[in-house]
């Protein structure tokens, strides 16, 4: 119940972060559909979700590192290793994520130190509560560019991960 509760404030707190500032509407899909490959909003829900093996995204621009102003990018670039995408809802210049994972806290904190640094982004605050722990993230000081990484164990041995990357 407590966990529930926690999954759900977090929730909420990256959605509000990632409406801060976005003009368009979003739109929701089954997941693994965004708008530029056909999805228009409601999706089957007995559409399987696809696993990731690992880290798959690469730099947009090429090379290493590269500070994108681009939401898809910096979001793919921040997908969990050995993940199941859960959920997703994008608009324009906004990405809602929520995965799961079978790799531990701990080696996902490791993971998001080094994965929002190679995408060109800063970590301005942290926060370790009930076993988790929540990054929020810009390009710079101004906040423009950005988002929040929440990880947190869901359970049955794994661990729920949300991503939020917006652009206002």
């Amino acid at each position: 119940m407590h966990t529930t509760r926690l999954a759900s404030a977090l929730a909420i707190v990256s959605i509000l972060l990632a409406a801060c500032g976005s003009g368009s509407a979003a739109t929701q899909g089954p997941a693994g559909e965004t708008a530029s490959t056909g999805g228009g909003g409601g999706g089957s829900a007995t559409e399987m979700p696809e696993a990731t093996q690992g880290a798959e995204a690469t730099n947009a621009g090429g090379g290493g590192g590269g500070g994108s102003d681009d939401v898809t990018a910096v979001a793919n670039q921040l997908v969990p290793p050995n993940s199941t995408e859960i959920s997703k809802t994008t608009a324009e210049d906004t990405w809602f994520v929520i995965y799961e994972s079978t790799d531990s806290v701990d080696s996902l904190k490791h993971f998001y130190e080094g994965a929002i640094a190679s995408a060109g982004q800063k970590i301005f605050s942290t926060t370790t509560i009930q076993g988790g722990v929540s990054y929020v993230f810009a390009k710079d000081e101004s906040g423009g560019f950005g988002g929040s990484v929440n990880i947190y164990p869901s359970g049955d041995g794994k661990v729920a991960v949300q991503v939020t990357v917006a652009k206002t």
